[in-house]
C-alpha cells in the first residue's frame, strides 16, 4: 500500500477505533460520573423536626419535601413542601391543615393517596379514590397548585389501578403530574417502568419512593449494588425532561423493613455515605462494572470492540482493492 494510503487507513484507526476503546474500557471497570446540577431531588421525610434536614439542602440538589401527611415542618424554609392526602385516616388532618400550609409554606403542589392498590396502605378502590380526590384535592386547583395522582406501587395491580381511577373519575379529576413507587434491584426495569407510566398517561412523572429493594428474595442489594444503582437511576432522572421530581426511601433513623443498607440517614439521625452521594456532596460516584452480578444497567464493550476491529479491516480492504 502506498504510504498516503497507510496514513489514511492509520487516521481512520485512531479517529474511529481510539474513542470507542475508552468507552469500552469505562463500561468494564470502575469510573466516575459528575455530579447534576439538577434540583429534581427531594426527602421524604417522617422525622418531622426531629432530625436535621439541612443537612441535605447543602449542596441545592435537594429542593423539597414531603412528610405522608398533610404538615409541614417548621425548621424548613430552604426546602418546599408538598403535602399529602396519605388517605382516609387523614381526611380530618387534611382538611383542617392543609390550606394553612399551602398559605404559609412554598407549597406549588400536592399529592394523592399513598399506594391505593395496596391493602396494607390506603387500600382504596378506583372509584374510592376518585370520590376522595374530587372531594378533598381537586377543590385545591382553585389555589393555583399542582395535582399529584395517588402514587401506586410497582406491583402489576399499580398502573392499571391509575387507569381505573382515571374512568372512575370521568373527567372530573385535574391531573398535573402522575407519582408512582418501584421497589426493585434492576435499574433498566425501573427506567423501562417509569417509561411506560410516561407514555400511557402523557404526563410529568414524580418518582415519590424508589430504593434498590428486593421483596422476592431474602438476598438483598450491597451497599455497592445500591450505590451503583442509584447513581444510574438519579443521572437518568435528572437528564429526562418529563420526570419532573423524585424522592429515595429514605431519609430516616428506621427503613421500616426495608433493606437498611438504603438508608441516607443513619440511626443517630446523620447523613451516611449514601445520602451524600444522593445530594451530590461527593465529587464522584461510582458506577457499575458489566457483570451480571450487579443490579444496574449491564454494559456491552466487548461486543463493541469486535464490531469496530471489523470494520476497520474491511475498509482496508476496500482501501487496497481500489487503490492499489
Amino acid at each position: 500500500m502506498p504510504f498516503h494510503l497507510w496514513t489514511l487507513f492509520y487516521a481512520l484507526c485512531l479517529q474511529t477505533l481510539f474513542p470507542q476503546l475508552l468507552l469500552s474500557s469505562a463500561l468494564h471497570t470502575k469510573r466516575v460520573a459528575p455530579v447534576s446540577a439538577s434540583a429534581k431531588a427531594g426527602l421524604a421525610w417522617p422525622n418531622g423536626d426531629y432530625d436535621d434536614m439541612g443537612q441535605y439542602l447543602s449542596t441545592g440538589k435537594v429542593s423539597w419535601y414531603y412528610t405522608w401527611n398533610p404538615a409541614a415542618i417548621n425548621e424548613d424554609d430552604e426546602a418546599e413542601s408538598v403535602p399529602m392526602l396519605w388517605g382516609a385516616t387523614q381526611v380530618n388532618q387534611w382538611t383542617s391543615s392543609v390550606n394553612s400550609t399551602i398559605s404559609s409554606k412554598k407549597v406549588t403542589a400536592v399529592l394523592g393517596m399513598n399506594e391505593p392498590n395496596e391493602v396494607s396502605q390506603s387500600n382504596l378502590t378506583a372509584q374510592q379514590g376518585a370520590v376522595m380526590w374530587k372531594t378533598y384535592i381537586e377543590p385545591l386547583k382553585s389555589r393555583g397548585v399542582r395535582l399529584g395522582t395517588p402514587a401506586t406501587t410497582s406491583a402489576p395491580s399499580g398502573i392499571q389501578w391509575v387507569k381505573d381511577w382515571l374512568v372512575a373519575c370521568d373527567g372530573g379529576c385535574t391531573v398535573d403530574f402522575v407519582a408512582l413507587h418501584w421497589y426493585d434491584v434492576n435499574a433498566t426495569n425501573f427506567i423501562e417502568y417509569i417509561q411506560e407510566f410516561h407514555n400511557t398517561f402523557q404526563k410529568p412523572i414524580w418518582v415519590t419512593e424508589w430504593d434498590c429493594q428486593n421483596n422476592n428474595t431474602p438476598q438483598q442489594c450491597s451497599l455497592q449494588d445500591i450505590m451503583s444503582f442509584m447513581n444510574i437511576t438519579q443521572s437518568f432522572m435528572d437528564n429526562t425532561d418529563w420526570v419532573e421530581r423524585y424522592a429515595w426511601f429514605g431519609a430516616m433513623e428506621n427503613l421500616q423493613g426495608v433493606n437498611p443498607s438504603n438508608a441516607l440517614m443513619d440511626s443517630s439521625g446523620k447523613i451516611t455515605a449514601l445520602g451524600r452521594q444522593y445530594i451530590g456532596a461527593n465529587s464522584t460516584a461510582p458506577l457499575p462494572s458489566s457483570s451480571g452480578s450487579s443490579p444496574g444497567v449491564s454494559g456491552g464493550g466487548s461486543s463493541v470492540v469486535d464490531y469496530l476491529w471489523w470494520r476497520l479491516i474491511v475498509t482496508g480492504v476496500v482501501l487496497i482493492w481500489w487503490f492499489v
